[in-house]
């Protein structure tokens, strides 16, 4: 046989073959999904059965399905009317996202135009404290009444630390018997320590002397915590701790008085008369009479008087400054609240939006389906599978190595996967 008619021959075979491939291509319709099977081992003996012949036939397998689908003319227009009532159930979606995005968007505009009025208002109380406390001059009234309590009490604990041991412990010389030094008396603490030379000291003593100032300190704080109280009762509290308190300075006013008499007296070559405090019996003194009475009772007691004023006034103007603080630190945290919403709002709008996008993409994609025609996974898996089992049944009657049936599995599982994940082949 000569080489032209091998060449013959090879053509001829040839032909038949496209001949019987158009056969099964125009009777798709009416094949069913076994003779798949056949056709795959008779494509895989016409080429051997090797890979790289493998792909081209499967997509020509799909393509095949593909038309058939697309043929049924019934089955199309039901998967569209599908398609369409899908597509319309994701713009009601997107609808109501729509209108939650508005209203969020509402709500982020009055936080953010919240924002802009509290910055607002805390500028405005920098600038102004009046608006909160009703004073411009709140913080140089506290500063000025602070000064002065400080100075009073200073004063006072000087002054009832000094009388206090002139009242209970000192015994008056003929060489101090002035009423300055009663009052003020310098040596106070080391004297009540330490004892003089008519007297004897100790820790108690001192101990005394540093607590009765306090004494009237705390009764004067208690009158500036009454004086906050609702009710007529408070005046009577005030009235009360006031009362205590002028006869504790009444007390120790007599005290002084009566023990720098006694010493004039005892010193005093004419006869005089006994102290007393109101002096009704004959051959007595008045205390009430005395000037040395009323300076010590003015020294302690009006002072202590101013002292409670100005301490009451202090604290009314130190509750202005800090209302203003108050007011600015609410108004701060106001709007580190309202900030932070801003940013709950702008995060749900975010993934609000992202949403309405996502479908808006899935939509488009449906479009584009009704625009060709819906082909399912499940509509052609199965005949791919069945013809990839005849081509590895031929593999087999050849005795093919099992790495080439491997690597024509792998082909297949990776074609199925790639229609799969395509968008026009979803169930």
């Amino acid at each position: 046989m000569g080489l032209k008619d091998i060449f013959k021959i090879q053509k001829t075979v040839e032909t038949e073959h496209k001949i019987q491939q158009e056969n099964i291509d125009n009777s798709i319709t009416v094949i069913s999904l076994e003779s798949f099977k056949s056709k795959g081992a008779e494509d895989a003996g016409y080429c051997g059965g090797i890979p790289q012949a493998l792909l081209p036939q499967l997509h020509a397998v799909y393509t095949q399905l593909s038309r058939y689908i697309q043929g049924k003319k019934v089955l199309q227009d039901e998967r569209k009317n599908k398609v369409r009532e899908e597509i319309t159930g994701i713009e009601a979606k997107n609808t109501n996202l729509e209108n939650q995005i508005k209203h969020e968007q509402g709500k982020l505009t009055h936080e953010e135009s919240r924002i802009v009025k509290i910055e607002k208002d805390i500028e405005n109380i920098k600038e102004n404290p009046k608006l909160v406390s009703g004073d411009s001059f709140t913080k140089a009234s506290f500063w000025i009444g602070l000064v002065i309590i400080v100075f009073l009490t200073v004063y006072l604990f000087v002054f009832y630390s000094s009388a206090s041991f002139s009242a209970f412990f000192r015994d008056f010389t003929s060489d101090n018997t002035k009423i300055a030094q009663a009052i003020f008396h310098a040596n106070a603490l080391s004297d009540a320590y330490f004892g003089t030379n008519t007297t004897k000291g100790g820790p108690l003593a001192v101990l005394l002397i540093l607590t009765i100032p306090f004494v009237f300190l705390g009764l004067g704080f208690l009158i500036h915590k009454f004086s906050e109280e609702k009710g007529i009762f408070k005046y009577l509290k005030i009235l009360g701790l006031t009362a205590v308190t002028f006869i504790f300075d009444f007390i120790i006013a007599y005290e002084i008085v009566e023990k720098i008499y006694n010493i004039r007296r005892e010193g005093s070559f004419e006869e005089m008369d006994k102290m007393s405090i109101l002096g009704r019996n004959a051959g007595e003194v008045a205390a009430i009479q005395q000037v040395n009475f009323w300076l010590i009772i003015f020294a302690g007691f009006v002072v202590y008087i101013i002292w409670g004023l100005v301490f009451n006034f202090t604290m009314k103007e130190y509750e202005k400054m800090d209302k203003v603080r108050y007011a600015i630190r609410n108004k701060e945290q106001k709007l580190a609240e309202c900030k932070a919403e801003c940013i709950q709002i702008k995060n749900k709008i975010l993934n609000l939006q992202t949403e309405k996008n996502s479908n808006q993409g899935e939509i488009n994609k449906l479009k584009i389906r009704l625009e060709t025609y819906v082909v399912y996974f499940n509509d052609v898996s199965e005949g791919i599978n069945n013809y990839f089992t005849g081509w590895v049944g031929y593999l087999k009657s050849i005795a093919a190595p099992q790495v080439l049936i491997d690597e024509c599995n792998q082909i297949k599982d990776k074609f199925l996967s790639d229609l799969q994940d395509n968008e026009f082949i979803k169930e």
